[in-house]
């Protein structure tokens, strides 16, 4: 029954994704969409990883080994843990 309402929900969101959104874009560009963005954030994660000045160099080491596995789950992660150690870090001074 549940997985019975999560596709009718479903399927009202895609009838209006594709009545509001379809008109202007087709789905070509809603599937490279769909890949550009994790992408995108993805490689924005590592970047700030990699310049990022608070981090030492085992820390920095695990966390390319752990975007190299883990992918786009690696970068989430890390924005999590950064998140949490910036809140750390500010409210101590």
């Amino acid at each position: 029954m549940f997985i019975k309402h999560k596709l009718l929900i479903f399927k009202i969101l895609w009838s209006y994704f594709t009545f509001c959104i379809g008109k202007y874009i087709g789905i070509q560009e809603v599937i490279l969409l769909s890949m550009l963005i994790p992408t995108i954030f993805y490689l924005y994660s590592f970047y700030r990883l990699v310049v990022s000045r608070n981090i030492n160099a085992n820390e920095k080491l695990l966390w390319i080994v752990a975007f190299l596995v883990f992918n786009l789950l690696g970068a989430i992660a890390y924005w999590i843990w950064d998140y949490s150690n910036n809140r750390v870090r500010s409210s101590r001074y």
